[in-house]
């Protein structure tokens, strides 16, 4: 099963994709190993991945963590009007996976469109791919 995680524009206009904090029942600071991330651009392919794991010992501790709710590090200038694809796999930190499986796939496409006229909106999942059409008087 894929899980969608929560995406929002930051300040600077880059997305803030996390974990959301409304998955994790009453442990909101749970902590999460993040095992890779990438990033896919539609009929491109893969833009951008990133490890941060030994894949010579999967069972050491994972190089980068995250909260639920933070941001997780996409080392990736996303452009506007381009719509892209994240995945992401975590595992609830400290879990024995041998013992009891967390490990969860994440992914979830969007597009950080900007009009004529320099508004800028997210669009997530299917609306991701819609095309916007712009009146002419």
């Amino acid at each position: 099963m894929v899980s969608k995680p929560d995406i929002v524009l930051k300040n600077n206009g880059q997305p803030c994709i996390s974990i959301p904090a409304l998955l994790i029942n009453f442990d909101r600071k749970k902590q999460f190993d993040i095992i890779t991330t990438e990033v896919f651009q539609e009929g491109v392919g893969q833009l951008w991945m990133k490890d941060y794991f030994d894949p010579l010992n999967f069972g050491l501790p994972k190089k980068y963590y995250v909260v639920s709710g933070e941001c997780i590090r996409f080392d990736y200038h996303f452009q506007n009007n381009i719509v892209y694809s994240i995945n992401f796999e975590s595992s609830i930190r400290g879990n024995d996976e041998s013992k009891n499986m967390t490990q969860k796939t994440w992914a979830r496409e969007f597009r950080i469109f900007k009009d004529n006229h320099g508004n800028v909106e997210l669009w997530l999942d299917s609306g991701a791919k819609k095309t916007n059409i712009i009146k002419r008087k």
